[in-house]
């Protein structure tokens, strides 16, 4: 059996060698003490089994309401008034409203971004935490004994 048999044998009946067929386990036994790239694969498919049998990671209780809290907390953006288009062309805008160059660079840069990154951290955060099958589990060794 070549590595790339037995990757494809991996993703098609798993990495329990004991479900697979006879000629093809021993085979991929044999393959397993030989080559160093099959064992790679062979963990990894381990590790991949082992996080998706891991129960999951949930947000603290609570967390998805404090964002959108905060988010409403949040200054909004004014939108121009709605009027006739000569009305807007007669005022001149007061100096007050105009933000100075380094004012209006670093606030546009802000606004419109903060609810975005909130939503994106709390779809991000199961995925910050280690799967629980990885804290203090000590390495496992391949057994090869069929």
């Amino acid at each position: 059996m070549d590595v790339a048999t037995f990757e494809d044998l991996i993703d098609r009946l798993g990495e329990d060698l004991s479900r697979w067929p006879d000629d093809q386990r021993l085979a991929a036994a044999q393959l397993l003490a030989s080559s160093a790239e099959a064992r790679t694969l062979y963990e990894q498919a381990s590790t991949v089994r082992r996080a998706l049998a891991a129960p999951p990671v949930r947000a603290p209780k609570g967390l998805a309401d404090r964002i959108v809290t905060a988010a409403a907390k949040l200054p909004q953006e004014k939108l121009p008034q709605e009027g006739p288009p000569q009305a807007q062309a007669a005022e001149p805008p007061s100096p007050e409203a105009q933000p100075n160059d380094a004012q209006s660079q670093g606030e546009s840069a802000q606004q419109g971004k903060v609810l975005p990154a909130l939503l994106l951290a709390l779809c991000l955060l199961p995925t910050l935490a280690p799967p629980a099958l990885m804290l203090g589990e000590p390495d496992l060794p391949i057994s090869l004994s069929l």
